[in-house]
């Protein structure tokens, strides 16, 4: 599952911000029943990226993201639509021969979902 927002050519993958306190786990069922409407199950941790970047205005950030794989049912599965959340962002399915030719951010978290290890992968970008 990809998405983007309006105004971007890039696509990433849905998330959000985790509240104080809150384990990545049920953040990741929180954002996803918030973005797309659905419930998550068998969540798993699967890469956490620490990705270094400027913004456009010259701000540094230092983003952590965590990305897990989940099984969910409901969803759309072909074309481009628009989650709960309304107008926006928009969300699509991605094949792993679709993922290689689309500009996914930050490639290197695309590009391991390609061929994901068994294990959880620890990813420093940008620096």
């Amino acid at each position: 599952m990809l998405t983007r927002t309006d105004g971007e050519e890039h696509w990433f993958l849905p998330g959000g911000r985790v509240k104080l306190g809150e384990p990545a786990v049920v953040a990741l069922r929180r954002e996803m029943h918030e973005e797309l409407g659905i419930t998550v199950e068998d969540v798993r941790i699967r890469i956490v990226a620490e990705n270094f970047f400027a913004r456009p205005d010259g701000s540094v950030v230092h983003e952590l993201g965590l990305y897990g794989e989940c099984a969910a049912d409901g969803l759309p599965d072909d074309g481009e639509f628009v989650g709960p959340e309304g107008p926006g962002s928009v969300f699509r399915w991605a094949s792993a021969g679709e993922l290689a030719g689309l500009d996914v951010r930050p490639r290197p978290v695309a590009d391991l979902l390609l061929a994901l290890p068994d294990h959880p992968v620890h990813l420093q970008l940008g620096r």
